[in-house]
């Protein structure tokens, strides 16, 4: 073989590898972090992008459709309901041990978080700091970052007999004053015996 025609061949090689490594990178991430959207809509692209409606200002930006987890076999299933501006639930005790929370948020405007808290405070007196409950400052277990409206989540616990606190932890600037998702009422209490 020719020196020229193997020099071509091997910048030909190394163009298509740096394509490839290239497209790889930028392939097929959703931007969704591996998780599923619950109403089973794929992404694709958008055949008119000029069609869409300008994006609304106050959307979380990070709040995103999310899936439930299976619950597990042997674990109590609590199904929760956020929405402007309550959290209710369809029972006020469980028993101790595994508890499955099947979280949906109907909105219908805003996206929520689900924060459980153990406390034997009365559900309203947890202390706030620019209307959060400074998460830090209580027995925070675990939670649900904020996800959009229509979405559906889960978290699982290994809870302990004692009283619990549920609730949306986000506080937001609107219309110049903070909007304290907890202080306009999205808490409740379960018991746990």
């Amino acid at each position: 073989m020719h020196r020229p025609f193997r020099l071509a061949i091997a910048l030909l090689l190394i163009v298509t590898g740096a394509f490839a490594v290239t497209a790889g990178a930028c392939g097929d991430d959703d931007g969704d972090g591996g998780v599923e959207v619950i109403d089973g809509a794929s992404p694709e692209a958008d055949p008119d992008p000029e069609a869409d409606p300008e994006p609304d200002p106050e959307a979380d930006p990070e709040a995103g459709d999310i899936t439930p987890g299976p619950r597990p076999d042997a674990a109590t299933q609590v199904n929760v309901t956020l929405g402007e501006w309550s959290i209710a639930t369809n029972t006020a005790s469980v028993p101790a041990g595994e508890v499955y929370f099947l979280v949906q948020n109907t909105g219908p405007d805003d996206a929520h978080e689900f924060v459980v808290i153990k406390s034997g405070l009365a559900a309203d007196a947890l202390p706030t700091e620019g209307g959060k409950v400074p998460e830090d400052g209580v027995d925070l277990l675990d939670e649900i970052e904020p996800f959009a409206v229509g979405s559906t989540g889960s978290l699982t616990l290994d809870l302990e007999p004692g009283a619990y606190i549920l609730i949306c932890n986000i506080a937001e600037e609107e219309d110049g004053a903070i909007e304290s998702h907890y202080e306009l009422g999205m808490r409740t209490t379960l018991t746990v015996e």
